[in-house]
């Protein structure tokens, strides 16, 4: 069972504010979803055969090294190298 102290943490770990209304409807959101995954742990996988890939190793494609053009982190202009991001706080 989910507790509203839990969410309320979990509020306080992400620096979201949680109104008392968010806090329940978020326990029962998250309580339905610990049930859920409750009744997939029931689901018995002895007897289940293993998916194997239809593709041999060498059909793959190669994984090939290519220059990308765009400065896409604001780096390429800064003495540095480095990326600057908000201070935290």
């Amino acid at each position: 069972m989910v507790t509203k102290e839990e969410i309320k943490h979990l509020g306080w770990l992400s620096r979201i504010e949680l109104s008392d209304e968010e806090i329940a409807r978020y326990t029962s959101q998250i309580e339905q979803i610990v049930a859920y995954l409750d009744k997939l742990d029931t689901i018995p996988l002895e007897q289940v055969d293993v998916i194997k890939s239809k593709r041999q190793f060498s059909e793959l494609r190669k994984d090939e090294e290519h220059a990308f053009g765009a400065d896409t982190l604001g780096t390429k202009y800064r003495k540095d190298g480095f990326v600057k991001g908000p201070r935290m706080v």
